[in-house]
């Protein structure tokens, strides 16, 4: 508890003194393209209107543009000049805006934004996948003319047109199309996972893709990730193209800032919530979150008074964080089934074997209930009373004159001598039952003289008579 009111304590500090926002111009409005240059500069370009944050400042610049109607259509897009249509990537001298669905693309180098396509907009990568490879532009997938492409293609300097990418001939595998992927591109390697498509029975509404797979641009093929995803993982799609963190990609979330870490399988989200509200809660919609060497700015909007705020990577690293696998790890398969089904034969076996020795066992005992006396196939009736003694012999081995004299004189009360004489009749007619229905002629239940009291009379039985173990005392216990 202390620990975390310290880290609590610690970013209300950071957040105070290294993250206050800095107020945008006043004639900025709502559309402008924010974003981080070659440079590593923050800046608002809206239209030619360049505006660069130097020195805790905005300082304006107008940028040179070529004049020609076909320049002017994209350059003051009638749609909108903003980070929706428009998406960054950096060389190291330049930085490149790429209309969003492909064709189109401006080079700007601090003094000119000028267009270098000879291309027309094309509308048809919508949501791709942007990044940058062997100082080329790509773009992987996308949604145009109602179809979800699941091809890539290139931005042709020699040419200054989109060409599209040709994978090795030898290559079979094709992912679904998609469009609004989470992705990270490292040296030779294109990590793709989820995005977005469509329901098979209806195309207006998205469904989140669960698969992943590599673009290896030295094989310069497409091999599938034969690996399960993780369905407690938060983020599957985005509409952005996320920012660089420490090396990784990242991405804002409803839960704060996701990592991502496909050699190390993992994704982590550092939540951005601080008593019950999100630090990123006023930042402005469709504009990045932009990542400089020790920072994460972005643009926050409350009550349409817009600031430029700054907030620590160190800070967000000392956030709670959640780290999850990105892929359902399969330990080595072990062969269930025929363990299992071995198994349950076997168990079978010894329990068919434990079941007939069980009964060859109960065959040499007299068993009982409330009415009947069984021995091996043959049964006989007996009374309620001889039921009750055979419960007594069956539990201790015998039973005191005094017990069955109390059985015999329950309803009437009986001189001694008579009492004598029914109990001489009671054990006489028991062992007559037994005699009859084992076939022995010798008595079950003898009698002799309680070595405690010489007036009682104590009546025994042999084994045929005394208590039984139950089965699985017969398997698991010492057998009687």
């Amino acid at each position: 508890m202390i620990k975390k009111l310290f880290y609590f304590v610690f970013f209300l500090i950071s957040l105070n003194s290294q993250s206050q926002g800095y107020a945008l111009p006043e004639d900025i409005g709502d559309d402008f393209v924010f974003f981080k240059s070659f440079d590593n500069k923050i800046h608002l370009l809206k239209n030619n209107i360049n505006y660069v944050f130097e020195n805790k400042k905005w300082v304006k610049k107008t940028l040179e543009i070529v004049p020609s109607k076909r320049d002017s259509l994209v350059v003051f897009l009638k749609k909108g000049f903003n980070n929706t249509n428009f998406k960054t990537i950096n060389f190291p001298d330049k930085t490149y805006f790429v209309l969003n669905g492909g064709g189109p693309v401006l080079t700007f180098d601090n003094k000119s934004l000028l267009r270098v396509d000879n291309s027309v907009e094309q509308r048809n990568q919508f949501g791709a996948a942007l990044f940058l490879h062997e100082n080329k532009i790509f773009m992987y997938g996308g949604y145009g003319f109602w179809t979800y492409k699941d091809y890539m293609t290139y931005f042709d300097f020699s040419s200054n047109q989109w060409e599209r990418h040709k994978f090795d001939p030898k290559n079979k595998f094709i992912p679904e199309g998609r469009w609004k992927p989470v992705f990270h591109k490292t040296k030779d390697t294109l990590y793709v996972l989820g995005g977005k498509s469509s329901f098979s029975g209806n195309t207006l509404i998205d469904m989140d893709l669960k698969d992943v797979f590599i673009i290896d641009f030295v094989s310069n093929t497409i091999k599938p990730v034969n690996k399960q995803i993780n369905p407690s993982l938060s983020l599957l799609s985005s509409s952005n193209n996320g920012f660089e963190f420490y090396g990784q990609k990242a991405y804002l979330t409803i839960d704060g800032i996701t990592l991502f870490n496909f050699k190390k399988n993992q994704s982590t989200t550092y939540s951005s919530y601080i008593n019950g509200e999100s630090v990123f809660k006023y930042k402005k919609q469709n504009t990045p979150l932009l990542s400089l060497s020790d920072s994460i700015v972005f643009i926050k909007e409350d009550q349409n008074f817009k600031t430029l705020n700054f907030i620590p990577k160190e800070t967000i690293l000392k956030f709670s964080k959640k780290t999850r696998d990105i892929f359902v790890i399969e330990k080595a398969k072990i062969p269930y089934k025929k363990i299992i089904a071995i198994s349950s034969a076997f168990f079978i076996v010894i329990f068919l074997f434990n079941l007939f020795s069980y009964k060859d066992y109960l065959n040499k005992f007299i068993l009982h209930d409330e009415f009947w006396l069984y021995f091996a196939s043959n049964k006989i009736m007996i009374t309620e009373d001889q039921s009750k003694i055979i419960k007594i012999l069956e539990s201790r081995g015998e039973f005191s004159s005094l017990e069955l004299n109390n059985l015999l004189s329950k309803k009437k009360t009986y001189a001694k001598s008579h009492l004598t004489f029914l109990r001489q009749s009671f054990v006489e007619e028991l062992n007559s039952i037994y005699n009859q229905l084992t076939g022995e002629k010798e008595d079950l239940i003898n009698s002799k003289k309680n070595p405690l009291d010489k007036r009682q009379i104590i009546y025994f039985t042999g084994k045929k008579i005394s208590k039984k173990a139950s089965f699985l005392q017969f398997v698991f216990k010492k057998r009687p």
